[in-house]
């Protein structure tokens, strides 16, 4: 999960496994309905036994992902087999049936949605508009209460003329499919949806997009390829099969930027504005990817408040960045810069000192807490490294899971695992600061301290009728001295690195005499100090050769 809210939630409505219910597979089938106009809905077949005793609950979308009542998007709940009637809660109906009987649930989501979604968007809710679909199953997926671990199938029911259709469940392992597992899948289709395969490491990768973007089709299933193949390297891992869905967000073309995602069972499912580069995928991706083991396989996760985000967030991000220049997909260069903009947000992050529990109560609420859960994570595995590798304590969490006690929480595994000083850990979990060595990178370049004047973007903005005014400029700061002057109304953002006093605002504004321009470094009158990475010159490869193998976490021999 990369400061996206990316956390994976067991959809409500589907409760938990009850001792005697029936193991034999649900079985799911899916449609889109189209009519003159294009689609009016998407179907949903269910097939399943009812319970012994003929009375069985069926549970609808409720709420996920902040949303609530996701259960109106269901329409027409028809049961053959039996009969089905609402009860007092609105995300639960009662089927009564024949014990034991196969019954048939259907049902259709809709209606479509009002417009292309935006800054905003709620992917819990289905969004359905006449050329395309886009589904999270936690807002459409209903199911037979009780029964999340039991065995599941999937299927498109139909696919019309000139629709294209994808989901993660396409490439999902036989026989390892659940009724939760369906509940958090994502279902894409539309006449414009473009389906790329690739095979890494002998699994297949499975690419669903739409829109239109900075980069090719090929281009980015080939970087993701690269990405999945490095992480695979990394941990010396057997591939998997994977998908990944990329689909465009209304509002770019005003410079802000916005992108969203969410892990899928195998996979991971995607939204931005259409103005992200391929080396943005590429670091998102690759940190998506790592939750294959950080959160995922590397053992259990008893951490409901977020405790141990420094571990699952924060760690892979280190590993992810490790293993794309281990694995050639970046640079000295790419690492370098990744790195920087890592210790320019934690040395100038007001959560910089606070304890990791404080951290965690307050990770929805407040970003920079959440981000300082992955910066400090990421800087304190880097510090573990001066001493000995990371890595291979990442390795034997991957390869030896049995090994660890039960009880263990994957923080407490990695502890174990990288031998690591219990206080040390404690003074981080704590709030203490991480110094990075001076020599840390030695092969590749010194880490130095540098001070530059603190981020101030020197102005506020209003929202009237849906445009975004400039309310209050500061007289005495560079927005001001540059031209920009309350009342004026934003256009667009034509470029700025939010915390980095050195690189120009550029914006252009309006007002009566019209559009312009206007630029500006954002200078505030305090000063931040904070350490960054400066590369050496690496005259010959063999220099480079040896950077690269620093930064990708091998030791010379």
């Amino acid at each position: 999960m990369r400061r996206l809210l990316l956390l994976l939630a067991v959809p409500a409505l589907l409760g938990a496994a009850q001792p005697g219910r029936p193991v034999e597979p649900v079985d799911y089938a899916m449609a889109p309905v189209i009519g003159a106009d294009g689609l009016e809905a998407v179907e949903v077949t269910i097939r399943f036994r009812g319970d012994a005793d003929g009375a069985t609950d069926i549970g609808l979308p409720d709420r996920w992902a902040g949303s609530e009542r996701l259960h109106e998007r269901v329409q027409g709940l028809a049961l053959d087999g039996g009969t089905i009637a609402a009860t007092g809660n609105p995300a639960v109906w009662s089927a009564r049936h024949p014990p034991g009987a196969p019954l048939v649930l259907r049902y259709r989501l809709g209606p479509l949605s009002a417009a292309d979604p935006g800054f905003g968007y709620e992917k819990a809710r289905p969004a359905l508009r006449p050329g395309w679909f886009y589904i999270h199953g936690e807002g459409a997926i209903a199911a037979p209460i009780g029964r999340n671990a039991a065995p599941a199938r999937f299927r498109w029911a139909g696919v019309p003329a000139g629709w294209a259709v994808a989901s993660n469940l396409d490439v999902y392992p036989e026989g390892r499919l659940t009724v939760n597992d369906v509940g958090g899948s994502l279902f894409a289709g539309g006449t414009d949806l473009r389906v790329t395969d690739r095979i890494v490491g002998g699994r297949p990768l499975r690419v669903a997009m739409r829109g239109d973007w900075a980069f090719d089709d090929e281009a980015f299933a080939d970087a993701l390829a690269r990405v999945i193949g490095a992480g695979n390297d990394y941990l010396a891992a057997e591939a998997i099969p994977f998908f990944v869905s990329l689909a465009p967000l209304t509002g770019g073309e005003t410079g802000l930027m916005s992108t969203g995602g969410s892990g899928r069972p195998g996979g991971f499912a995607l939204a931005s504005t259409a103005n992200r580069d391929l080396d943005y995928f590429i670091r998102l991706l690759g940190h998506e990817y790592g939750h294959r083991w950080f959160g995922g396989s590397f053992g259990p996760v008893a951490d409901p408040d977020g405790l141990e985000y420094w571990f699952t967030e924060g760690i892979d991000d280190f590993m992810t960045a490790q293993a794309l220049v281990r694995g050639g997909v970046w640079s000295e260069a790419d690492y370098a810069a990744e790195l920087n903009d890592v210790l320019l947000r934690y040395g100038i992050s007001p959560a910089r000192t606070r304890a990791n529990a404080e951290l965690a109560s307050a990770f929805w609420q407040d970003r920079h807490a959440q981000q300082m859960l992955y910066d400090r994570g990421h800087l304190f595995a880097l510090a573990l490294d001066a001493g000995r590798p990371v890595g291979p304590a990442l390795v034997r969490m991957a390869r030896e899971a049995d090994s660890f006690p039960a009880g263990e929480t994957q923080g407490e595994r990695f502890a174990r695992a990288a031998g690591l000083d219990r206080d040390r850990l404690a003074a981080m979990l704590g709030g203490g600061p991480v110094v990075l060595d001076a020599a840390l990178l030695a092969p590749c370049g010194t880490i130095g301290w540098v001070e530059q004047p603190a981020f101030a973007s020197g102005f506020t903005v209003r929202e009237r009728d849906g445009v975004a005014y400039f309310d209050t400029v500061d007289e005495n700061g560079p927005a001001w001295a540059a031209g920009l002057r309350p009342g004026m109304r934003y256009v667009r953002r034509e470029s700025v690195r939010p915390g980095d006093s050195t690189v120009p605002i550029v914006l252009r504004v309006a007002d009566e005499a019209g559009e312009r321009v206007l630029s500006w470094l954002p200078r505030g009158r305090e000063a931040v100090r904070f350490q960054r990475l400066e590369l050496g010159a690496l005259a010959d490869e063999a220099e480079r050769a040896a950077c690269r193998a620093r930064l990708g976490g091998r030791r010379a021999p």
